[in-house]
Formats: structure tokens, sequence, C-alpha cells
């Protein structure tokens, strides 16, 4: 190939993302305050030129805070650098193309994207997301196995004679509290649903990958959360008086399911988090979470040229 010609990267990103701080997941949930907050995070995304030419028609994709539910929207999305257009996937997750003219050879470029998050812990913001049909999140996608017969046969047993949603919900939750043991290092880690039910081991997306797989089986939407999680589930490490706090360590995933006449409601399988009757909202869960979108991408850069190198960080930077 000619070193001058159209070169596409996917910078796998997302798997230096998901560094998984080892959350003990028997922790209860702390209660907090339920008045609204505002959250700053900024994304940023650095591509440096490492070659000896000029890097030309640089487009990089970056996956942009797609998350809006009942208790997180996003308020303010700015960036520093021109931003092409802005694709929307199928759950709702966004894609910004941004282009750069050109960089020289042992130089970099900042892209960053700064966000301001309106944060109710009990709940009650209106999602400004728009639900579609619901159909996408009761099929199955990747390592989402909902129809596969083993998945199916499980979810008929746990739910097949209940009809409340929230029982339905605490049934699956509990099946998933016995069956599954965290472990940082399994090898079956980050493989899915059906891996998880079958090795009863794994990390938080392998819990919420198991949940989600049986909430659809079990005729529930439900969805796949990607994020950031205080471990002590009372947002003291995002108080820490620092006016920047890196999220670098606090990967997570948890989940939502969609109850009728409730709408999104979160759940965490890792640290056994669920809906209790006549909660609307789990009041524990968005003071120590925040969401960032429903389906991890990597960070994907075209050019022209020899060589570029990306490096992504994610700061979360406090109001004083």
């Amino acid at each position: 190939m000619c070193n001058k010609g159209l070169k596409a990267v996917i910078f796998m990103i997302t798997a230096a993302m998901i560094t998984i701080a080892s959350f003990p997941h028997t922790s209860s949930a702390a209660s907090v305050d339920n008045s609204t907050v505002t959250r700053n995070i900024q994304i940023s995304v650095q591509v440096t030129n490492s070659g000896r030419q000029p890097a030309t028609g640089v487009e990089v994709q970056l996956p942009l805070i797609s998350a809006d539910s009942t208790y997180q929207q996003t308020s303010r999305e700015i960036f520093n650098q021109k931003v092409e257009k802005i694709e929307t996937g199928e759950t709702g997750s966004r894609t910004a193309h941004v282009v750069i003219d050109s960089i020289s050879p042992g130089q970099s470029e900042t892209i960053i994207v700064d966000y301001l998050l309106r944060i109710k812990p009990g709940g009650g913001l209106t999602s400004t997301g728009a639900l579609n049909e619901l159909q996408c999140y009761l099929k199955p996608s990747s390592k989402i196995e909902s129809s596969h017969p083993e998945i199916v046969a499980l979810a008929e047993k746990l739910t097949g004679d209940i009809d409340d949603e929230i029982a339905k919900i605490n049934q699956i939750g509990k099946f998933i509290d016995a069956h599954m043991n965290y472990q940082l290092n399994s090898v079956h880690k980050n493989r899915g649903a059906l891996s998880a039910l079958r090795h009863g081991e794994g990390v938080c997306e392998d819990y919420a990958a198991l949940f989600v797989a049986l909430s659809r089986a079990s005729g529930m939407p439900a969805r796949q959360v990607n994020g950031f999680c205080d471990s002590q589930l009372t947002g003291a490490s995002w108080r820490t008086g620092s006016s920047e706090v890196s999220l670098q360590g606090y990967r997570h995933a948890w989940a939502e399911v969609y109850i009728q006449d409730v709408g999104w409601v979160a759940v965490d399988p890792t640290f056994k988090i669920y809906p209790k009757k006549g909660q609307a909202s789990l009041a524990e869960l968005s003071v120590s979470h925040i969401a960032q979108n429903y389906s991890d991408q990597p960070v994907k850069v075209s050019y022209q040229g020899e060589k570029l190198s990306v490096g992504w960080g994610n700061l979360l930077v406090n109001k004083q």
C-alpha cells in the first residue's frame, strides 16, 4: 500500500476505556438528596502525527454522550473543532464526524467536547430522546442473546407465571445475584449474556448483559448502559476537592428496563440495585453513576498520510 494512500483506522479506544475498577458487588446504596445537580464532563481525543509526512483529510468519528433518561439529561454540548455531521444509531447512540484539514509531522490536534449534565437522583426529568419504537430493545443484539434457547427457557422458568413487571425484574435480579461471581480477571469477562449464563462469572458488563437478555426474553424492553460509577455508591469519588477528576478506572455498565406507565427504570445488577414496589426510579443510582451511551463504539479515524496515533481522556470538572 502506498504510504500516502487513504487509510481508515479503527482505534479500539473502548477497550482502553473499559478499565473496570474491582467493584465489590455486595455493597448497599446510601440514600441521597433528591435535588437536581449539574456535572461538567469533558471528553478529549488527541490525534498525533507520528509519521514523517503531513497527515491530511483527517476525519475522526467520535462517540458522544448519548444517554437521555429520567435521571440524566444533557444541557450543553460544545465542540472545539469543526463538526461535519452527527449521526444517530438505532439505539440512540450518537457519533460526531470531526474534520481536521492537516496535521504536521510530530504535531497533535486535540478534540474536546464539553458537556453540562443535569442529574436528578430520584428521577423525574423528562426524557428528550424519542422512544421511537421499543422493538429494538426486545430483539437480540451483540452480546445480548435474548432469543437463544437457553436464555428463553430460563426467562420462562423465572418469570413465566409472573404478570407484575417489578416482580419480574426482581426475580431476574435474584437469579443473577445467586448465579454470578464477580471475577475481574475471568477469561470469560466481557463476552455477553450467554457466556455469563454458562460460566456464572465475569464483570459488570456480563451482569448487565445477562439482565438485559433475560428481561427481553421475558417481554420487557431493556438496554445496557455504559458509563462511569463511583464504587462507594455515594458520589464521594466525584467530590475530591479538586477542580478536575479523571474518570479513568471508573468505567462501568448497568441496565435500564422499560416499565409501562413509568418509563425507563435503571437497575445495577453488579451492585444488586433493583426497583421496589411503589418506587418509580432508583434514588441511589444517579448520584453515583454517570451515563454515557447505550452502545459502546470505538473511535474511528480516516486520513491520508503515514501514521497517526490516538489517545482518549475523560475528565469530570467539578463545579465550585
